[in-house]
């Protein structure tokens, strides 16, 4: 039993320093600052939606709120699986709706999706939100503004309304590396997302993008002062389905990227 404790002990004080680095560094974190951008990007924004009636309509409608120039962004929904009553009101929205058409739903396909259907159009930038993020109507000048200032790919700040715990993309940035994806309130060079979704194998799409970052040295930058909030279930099935999910896809992108 004593050789089992002490290998216990190993594995959760490996786990516990890990969190104790990135929190110390966390507070040596500096908020990047970027100068007021002397180019406006042309943006598309892509909002995933498995089976989410509930909260797609309002969500799209809220980013609709931007204080950046409406011609310079268009938004994307991909309805998966829902509603015609929902379908009918994303119509009447200043938006663009593809219904998704492929078998074994996973958010990788829809954004291939997307992309394929926007093939052509000179994008800047994409980002990607999940169907209930709510974020601030200033979120695409802070992004253009960090791309006219030459970052490639971003995470904004992604939190629940109560809860707010961002030391692994601030320790991260405040050790040099990269921050970490969290699947929405992501921001990418559109040309290199044209090139890499179709990469995307796993149901941890986000993880799987920060491995091609990684392999082609492209930095992520953590910008804290935009949030992305997203609406934290408190069902107990749902919940415990929702960490099945998780887990399952950290062990599918640890294989798949062990080498």
């Amino acid at each position: 039993m004593n050789i089992v404790d002490w290998i216990l002990f190993v594995l959760f004080a490996l786990c516990v320093c890990y969190l104790l680095l990135y929190a110390i560094a966390s507070k040596f974190y500096r908020v990047p600052e970027f100068p007021e951008a002397r180019t406006l990007r042309r943006f598309v924004i892509l909002f995933p939606a498995y089976k989410e009636d509930r909260v797609i309509v309002s969500s799209v409608r809220s980013f609709l709120r931007q204080e950046y120039p409406k011609e310079m962004f268009d938004i994307i929904v991909i309805s998966d699986q829902m509603q015609s009553a929902t379908n009918e009101l994303l119509r009447s929205l200043p938006i663009r709706l593809l219904i998704a058409d492929y078998k074994d739903s996973s958010k990788a396909k829809a954004l291939t999706m997307a992309m394929d259907a926007i093939d052509g159009i000179p994008y800047d930038v994409v980002v990607i939100m999940d169907a209930d993020n709510l974020t601030s109507p200033h979120f695409l000048t802070a992004v253009n503004r960090a791309f006219d200032s030459g970052v490639r790919c971003i995470q904004a700040h992604r939190t629940g309304q109560n809860l707010n715990t961002d030391i692994f993309r601030s320790g991260h940035n405040a050790l040099g590396l990269s921050a970490a994806l969290s699947g929405s309130g992501m921001a990418f060079e559109a040309d290199w997302f044209r090139k890499n979704v179709r990469l995307l194998e796993t149901a941890g799409e986000d993880k799987e993008l920060e491995v091609l970052l990684l392999q082609q040295r492209i930095h992520t930058t953590y910008l804290p002062e935009i949030p992305i909030y997203d609406e934290k279930t408190q069902k107990e099935e749902a919940i415990s389905n929702q960490r099945k999910r998780w887990i399952a896809a950290q062990f599918g992108i640890l294989r798949s990227s062990l080498s």
